[in-house]
């Protein structure tokens, strides 16, 4: 970052912050071909107007020689943001889900079965989006507190790409990044089922899309319900 000059890098610090705001709420698997182009250039293309119309003296001749340079910086960028959700989601799905055996497994056989077990009870009918009940005794979907903690650590950082200083996530978060965080949570639960342990902080993207997607559709359902539909806005809203 330092090659480009203290305002340069400024500036690509912010298109950082707003590229991975693009993944968090409109697509959060960008091809590289497209990805280049739109929006890690129009990204760089909305600040170097801002900058100029604020009196902010960019560098000059860095942009017409590095522009490609700086979009792939944005891109890579983006791609990092996601494996660092699930880095944090690593550390948070055996705690909040209590993957841990049971005492009377005696064997290390018996106790990575019994982690298995609840990694696949968890993943039956996506019961590990469930939170408590409500005070009517109904189903509180997307509710898990794991859930919650990730996106808090996630989106609500205090670094200065963070999420919240955007307005999207000052009001609620968003439905996209909560199924975000939700697919990689389900691909974390797709680990402890196979082996009974995380076995890599690496990122299955495919993995990933398959379950954003589902989770699209069932998020979609939710929030078409009069009841349970205005309960989930308000807890993200929360």
């Amino acid at each position: 970052m330092a090659f480009f000059g203290p305002l340069w890098s400024k500036l690509l610090d912010e298109a950082k912050a707003r590229m991975q705001l693009y993944v968090a709420t409109e697509h959060p698997f960008p091809l590289l071909h497209t990805a280049l182009d739109s929006p890690c250039t129009e990204i760089v293309i909305e600040l170097v107007v801002n900058y100029q119309e604020n009196r902010l003296e960019l560098e000059a001749g860095y942009y017409p020689m590095h522009k490609r340079s700086m979009a792939h910086l944005i891109f890579n960028d983006s791609q990092m943001f996601c494996s660092e959700i699930k880095k944090i989601a690593v550390c948070v799905v055996p705690i909040k889900y209590e993957l841990f055996p049971p005492s009377a497994a005696i064997t290390e056989a018996e106790r990575v079965a019994a982690v298995k077990t609840k990694a696949a009870a968890l993943l039956d009918s996506a019961m590990f989006l469930r939170g408590e009940p409500d005070v009517m005794g109904r189903t509180s979907n997307f509710a898990h507190r794991a859930l919650k903690t990730i996106c808090l650590a996630a989106y609500y950082s205090n670094t200065t790409k963070s999420l919240r200083q955007y307005l999207e996530f000052q009001v609620y978060i968003p439905y996209r990044s909560l199924i975000l965080v939700a697919a990689i949570v389900h691909s974390v639960l797709c680990t402890y089922k196979k082996y009974g342990h995380d076995k890599s902080v690496l990122l299955n993207a495919e993995e990933v899309h398959k379950a954003y997607n589902n989770l699209f559709n069932l998020i979609s359902n939710v929030s078409h319900d009069e009841y349970h539909g205005q309960k989930l806005d308000d807890m993200l809203e929360g």
